[in-house]
């Protein structure tokens, strides 16, 4: 929280300063990366250690990637900077403290890093806007780590369920009530060019829509849940090759409301997440989660 505190306490929109034009992002960059090289430091002694050399002083390290997007190709494939080797790529040799800025530069917030390493660079924003759930990535980045090992065991941890994506308000769909002709409108419409108020008002209707539904490609873009889905699907598919132990822990209600700049509702954030974790059905999985993490089975290898 304190990190939260250091970098989203100064909002460029709440102190009057439009996040407009080349440079206009809503937080400072500087602060977020000045934070994670302290951590970076106090873990490594070395604010500019670097992902493939996360080892320290009896510290062995878990293999970790984060999620990146081109700023060039949005579209390409996805970019990871990971610490480790696997069968298909090296780890990074770029800092953690840049990798860290390349997967928080979400849009609007932070402004997009250039990384030199590998020459000769390139541009990255944040990779939740395509890959906000990592789950299935991570998947694949065992079966890189540990190609023969035949099954895994998916831990997925949500910052909390999204609210609806609606493309069409179920209110605009019904039939307007019909009213009758107040004298004043009776009037303007006799008035020459009164046409143009109409036009305005159509025109202000189509830009509210278009608007709308930006808001819900944004919300597509950046859900969670497809991924989800997909996964469940395949942790209990109908065949046993395929089948995967897969556990999900993601508050339901009341955290989509909650903004990730929002770091003063830390309070609230905990007493959702309590509340979810008493009900009866994420109970039950986090015990038999907790089991398996302590006690795993065998591994079977291919």
């Amino acid at each position: 929280m304190t990190l939260s505190e250091m970098v989203f306490n100064r909002d460029h929109v709440i102190f009057g300063v439009l996040p407009t034009g080349e440079n206009g992002f809503r937080f400072d960059a500087s602060i977020l990366e000045g934070v994670v090289k302290n951590l970076v430091n106090e873990k490594l002694k070395d604010p500019n250690a670097v992902m493939a050399e996360t080892s320290a002083e009896n510290y062995q390290p878990c293999p970790t990637f984060v999620v990146s997007t081109s700023g060039a190709d949005g579209t390409g494939p996805v970019v990871l900077f990971r610490s480790y080797d696997s069968t298909r790529d090296d780890a990074d040799c770029c800092a953690i403290w840049q990798a860290a800025r390349a997967t928080s530069a979400a849009p609007s917030f932070f402004e997009p890093i250039v990384i030199r390493v590998p020459a000769p660079g390139g541009s990255y924003v944040d990779g939740g806007v395509r890959y906000n759930n990592p789950s299935s990535l991570a998947l694949d980045e065992a079966r890189q780590i540990w190609p023969r090992v035949k099954r895994f065991s998916l831990v997925s941890v949500g910052t909390g369920r999204q609210r609806n994506v609606e493309f069409v308000n179920i209110n605009q769909l019904q039939p307007p009530k019909k009213t009758s002709e107040s004298f004043f409108s009776t009037i303007l419409n006799k008035v020459p060019g009164s046409s143009f108020v109409g036009t305005m008002k159509n025109t202000a209707a189509g830009v509210k829509e278009l608007k709308n539904v930006g808001l819900a490609c944004v919300e597509l873009s950046t859900s969670s849940e497809p991924i989800h889905l997909e996964l469940a699907k395949w942790a209990i598919s109908e065949n046993p090759h395929l089948r995967f132990p897969y556990c999900r822990f993601n508050v339901e209600k009341g955290m989509d409301s909650i903004g990730m700049e929002e770091w003063q509702a830390n309070v609230r954030i905990g007493e959702l997440t309590r509340q979810y974790m008493r009900e009866v059905i994420p109970c039950k999985d986090k015990v038999e989660c907790a089991q398996r993490l302590i006690k795993p089975p065998p591994v079977e290898r291919t």
